[in-house]
């Protein structure tokens, strides 16, 4: 199937939108309507409505050089054959089907399978909340792995300072990087997801057609995903539903983190 849609989207000519920012509910709703949405995933579609807000604010151009669209995908997840560039020129419908296809929940695996089952419990005292997985989710395997044991070992996540290995080419090479490329680990970014999420309103019902957003001139500053200034403790109270399970995908997932040297 993933084939199949890849050679699809290279076999039609890629159509120029202009840049536009969309709500959370805009982004669940149009996960609701892709065609490769998971009935799992599409119940859990708030999680990532929220999540696109802290990734790129709903802006279908937002990149950091790296990570481009609504929900961030990583240039090694482009589809064969698209530039970032048609990536982030297509509208938020395609730009999700392509996420869900070649980044979504469904190529996870074990650390994330974990993560996400404990969505609503704890690990050592620490909450989980479906921030937390989505987090996890968008930095891929190796950061997650290593994140969990932390939170396996001592009920937090490292941090800059404080066990925190940045993302570079580097680290993620040698799998040592613990944290993305702005310091971030799940348990900090998944706190800031979840407060959008918290704050979204989104139910999972019918929602905002994603048909009206707001248009604008220019992609946004970069933000890939990073936020300056995120907690480094405590977590939103409110929990949504577990993220779909993933238990038969592949134990290696991609990373949705900035790899280069500079950072934005």
């Amino acid at each position: 199937m993933k084939a199949l849609f890849a050679a699809a989207l290279t076999a039609v000519p890629v159509v120029a939108f202009a840049c536009a920012t969309y709500n959370a509910n805009q982004v669940s709703q149009a996960i609701q309507n892709s065609p490769y949405a998971s009935s799992a995933l599409q119940s859990s579609s708030c999680t990532w409505g929220g999540a696109s807000m802290a990734e790129s604010g709903g802006n279908t151009c937002s990149s950091n050089g790296n990570n481009f669209g609504v929900l961030q995908l990583t240039s090694k997840n482009l589809p064969a054959g698209m530039t970032s560039s048609q990536y982030m020129a297509l509208p938020l419908q395609q730009q999700v089907d392509i996420w869900i296809q070649q980044a979504g929940p469904s190529s996870q695996g074990g650390a994330f399978n974990t993560v996400n089952g404990d969505v609503g419990s704890s690990i050592k005292g620490y909450p989980i909340t479906s921030g937390t997985a989505a987090a996890c989710a968008q930095f891929g395997a190796l950061i997650c792995s290593k994140d969990l044991a932390s939170l396996n070992t001592t009920g937090q996540c490292p941090s800059q300072g404080n066990g925190g290995v940045r993302a570079t080419n580097g680290t993620l090479a040698n799998g040592t990087a613990n944290l993305d490329g702005n310091w971030q680990s799940i348990c900090s970014w998944g706190q800031v997801i979840q407060k959008k999420i918290d704050a979204s309103g989104c139910n999972n019902g019918t929602q905002t057609p994603p048909t009206q957003p707001t248009n604008c001139p220019s992609p946004t500053p970069a933000t890939g995903g990073l936020m300056a200034g995120a907690p480094t403790s405590g977590t939103s109270a409110a929990s949504a539903a577990p993220l779909p399970s993933t238990a038969t995908q592949p134990a290696v997932a991609s990373t949705d983190v900035v790899v280069s040297a500079a950072q934005i």
